[in-house]
């Protein structure tokens, strides 16, 4: 008896088992997606879409890694060409387009192409495209597009009622703005200049404050004919078929440092002494100043009692407009898995991912078709940074796509740090002609050592 029990029950073990076997799904195979960044708002963003992708795409997993600025920069430089980076890379565009000329990262596929192009703005297009072709290297994905930040409350005490409208009144703003304690020592900046800092950014900052005012670029285009390319015409004209010059040895090029020096120097509307950047406007201790919209972010969760506005970049004698340099989507070129990479790419910068990025990290999209009502109601201060990509005359710029642009722009932002803190070029057009033109020939060399100078 207890035998046949026994064998039952083994039998009702095994139908079990079997049961079991047949209604327990077999494990789905994950493809991995890997995706590299530096800036910690947009790794946030990024790993939080990752997981809604990863619900909408039970096969897929998503490696989002987080690396300093310029360890990501290294990183890429010897990652790319050992076929070892990260499936994706969130990176300025311009330092990565060598990379594609090099043959590390892939060109976007047609249907790929085709849908950027029906969704982003020809700006972003253009910022995207190989120079002298319709094919794209990289995905726009958010634009840091530069604006200027006012502090309300020091305006009303300074008896301003409305923003500067151009560089000459800024200055003017700025002296006044600029308070002093009674040793004579400065609390409060008027006009945060950027003077210090690594990497391009300073001279970035450099050409939108008053090089485009003042109607130069750190380089101009020539082509083999002699002819002097003007603006953004460089575009249309494949690698190797331009040469380049330093743009800025020339007065206007003298007339910008001299705006720095007389600012940080002669009228002392900026500071060595107080908080700068983000911080400084955060503390009340700077009046103006100069960034990206990820600021109205910052100022929310670190700052919310600054009471403060925004004005576009002010005119100059030669030109209005800003830097909205492309922080680009890039996809490896050893990629295994191109055709998920480029998909969770574009998921990134759908409709939904571009309202979501905006509100998260404070990067701004480069979309203008989207619907960002209810994030405007929430941040009113982000809604400036839409409007500037289209408003007539503003005139967006960013780097030109050959090689060693960034090399160049990092070297001239180092040469300019130098000069900004020497007070013995007030008043001293030959000191100062001779940094302009020091830093052009230095720019020149760079030039030369790609075979890219024109003589």
């Amino acid at each position: 008896m207890h035998r046949k029990k026994n064998k039952f029950l083994a039998g009702v073990g095994v139908l079990a088992l079997s049961l079991t076997l047949m209604v327990v799904p077999q494990a789905v195979a994950q493809t991995e997606i890997s995706i590299w960044t530096a800036f910690p708002e947009m790794h946030e963003f990024q790993k939080s879409a990752a997981e809604t992708y990863e619900k909408l795409n039970p096969g897929i997993k998503v490696v989002a890694t987080l690396f300093p600025q310029r360890a990501l920069e290294e990183k890429v430089a010897a990652a790319l060409p050992a076929g070892q980076a990260a499936d994706l890379i969130s990176m300025d565009a311009v330092g990565l387009y060598p990379y594609y000329l090099a043959g590390y990262v892939a060109q976007a596929p047609d249907d790929v192409a085709a849908w950027l192009v029906k969704n982003f703005p020809q700006s972003a297009i253009d910022f995207s495209k190989i120079p002298g072709t319709d094919k794209l290297f990289t995905i726009p994905l958010d634009n840091s597009l530069k604006l200027m930040f006012y502090n309300k409350d020091h305006f009303k005490q300074a008896g301003l009622a409305a923003p500067p409208q151009d560089i000459y009144e800024q200055m003017m703003y700025g002296i006044k703005l600029t308070k002093y304690d009674a040793a004579g020592n400065p609390t409060t900046s008027g006009l945060d200049l950027r003077v210090t800092g690594g990497g391009f950014g300073t001279s970035q900052k450099f050409w939108t404050q008053v090089m485009i005012p003042y109607g130069i670029r750190v380089l101009e285009a020539v082509t083999k004919e002699g002819k002097v390319l003007k603006g953004d015409e460089w575009r249309k004209y494949p690698a190797g078929e331009l040469k380049w010059r330093a743009g800025y040895d020339n007065e206007a090029g003298r007339a910008a440092l001299r705006y720095y020096i007389d600012a940080c120097w002669k009228y002392k509307a900026n500071s060595f002494d107080v908080k700068t950047d983000a911080e400084g406007f955060g503390l009340g201790v700077t009046s103006m100043f100069q960034r990206e919209s990820w600021v109205v972010s910052y100022l929310r969760d670190y700052a919310p009692q600054i009471n403060y506005g925004l004005f576009l970049m002010p005119k100059g004698p030669a030109g209005w407009g800003t830097v909205g340099n492309n922080m680009g989507l890039s996809l490896s070129k050893s990629s295994r898995q191109q055709k998920e990479a480029w998909d969770f790419a574009k998921f990134l910068v759908n409709d939904e991912n571009s309202v979501k990025m905006f509100r998260e990290s404070g990067w701004q999209p480069y979309r203008v078709n989207v619907d960002y009502s209810s994030l405007y109601k929430e941040q009113p201060q982000l809604k400036p940074f839409m409007d500037a990509l289209q408003i007539p005359g503003f005139e967006i710029q960013d780097y030109v796509r050959i090689a060693p642009a960034f090399e160049i722009h990092s070297r001239f932002a180092e040469q300019l740090m130098i000069a900004f803190k020497r007070q013995d070029l007030v008043d001293n057009p030959e000191g100062i002609a001779r940094v302009i033109r020091d830093a052009a020939r230095e720019t020149n060399r760079i030039l030369d050592d790609y075979d890219l100078l024109a003589r």
